[in-house]
């Protein structure tokens, strides 16, 4: 019997595009952020830097950045958490201060939760592999295929491709997330050549988004690690389409992108030497934008 076509894939819904005023806004208050890591920080003083009402800055934040500006500052503090340990600062206390956490209990839970592993793991990975390239880390893990991963439950319903500017020779990490931006574990992932399809399949019951992030395979691990403007990378962003296809548009970071907090590359490292498991490969292709 002939197979039924598939029907066209559902046109996922456009945010509008932030006005000049409101993403000025929000850059203003992000700069803020940058410049006072240190300070306790809340919603009013986000507001008075983006000289808007709290209310009306909460949400035009949160629609420029798809995130809220309590979780965008906490990510802040968790990419300058992980530049200090590269960079040599030798105690975990003094990088707790420094990125204004009073209690080092709550800083270690949250670097954990956002970055995938503890501080002083993150610490002893960055020595051993932070030289390494990151296609060489990707290429130990197992996770790459010309189509994506083909293991159980990686049945392709949605297929995607990579366009704008991106190296030759690099590799594409592609994530499904329930919302804009990668907060816990996605719901589905690739790793793929950035010339490749994408393959991931969408759960039925709710809205997704396809959240991306490109590297140089010869990018140093220490180096994408180490990237507060964003220079090593390329990230894409869509809403994800119930069936049917998507396109990834790669572009360079914008100060309103969230940073990539989930030390992507020393996942693949830590886990290189045995097998690969679905939660892992979860994990490693959850760093398109950061959760804050």
């Amino acid at each position: 019997m002939r197979a039924a076509a598939a029907p066209p894939a559902s046109a996922p819904a456009v945010r509008p595009s932030p006005s000049a005023g409101q993403l000025a806004s929000v850059e203003r208050a992000i700069r803020r952020m940058r410049d006072h890591l240190g300070e306790t920080q809340c919603l009013t003083d986000h507001a008075e830097a983006g000289l808007f009402s709290p209310f009306h800055f909460h949400r035009v934040f949160r629609g420029v950045t798809s995130v809220t500006p309590a979780r965008f500052l906490a990510a802040l503090r968790m990419a300058e958490a992980q530049r200090m340990m590269i960079r040599g600062s030798p105690r975990v206390t003094d990088v707790c201060t420094a990125v204004g956490y009073a209690s080092l209990g709550t800083f270690t839970t949250q670097f954990t939760r956002l970055v995938g592993m503890s501080p002083s793991r993150f610490k002893a990975l960055v020595d051993r592999h932070g030289d390494r390239g990151i296609g060489e880390v990707v290429d130990a893990s197992g996770l790459t295929g010309p189509d994506g991963p083909t293991g159980p439950g990686q049945a392709a319903e949605i297929t995607g491709r990579a366009t704008g500017t991106a190296p030759a020779d690099a590799v594409l990490f592609t994530g499904l997330f329930p919302h804009g931006v990668p907060q816990d574990l996605p719901v589905a992932c690739a790793v793929t050549a950035a010339t490749a399809t994408v393959r991931l399949r969408p759960p039925a019951d709710a809205d997704h988004h396809v959240l991306a992030v490109c590297f140089d395979r010869a990018t140093r691990v220490a180096d994408a690690l180490d990237d507060p403007a964003g220079a090593r990378r390329s990230v894409a962003t869509t809403r994800a389409p119930t069936h049917g296809s998507f396109r990834l548009r790669l572009r360079t970071p914008a100060l309103s992108d969230p940073p990539i907090v989930l030390a992507l590359p020393l996942l693949l490292a830590r886990d290189a030497t045995g097998p690969v498991t679905a939660p892992v490969a979860a994990v490693v292709a959850a760093v398109a934008t950061d959760p804050g």
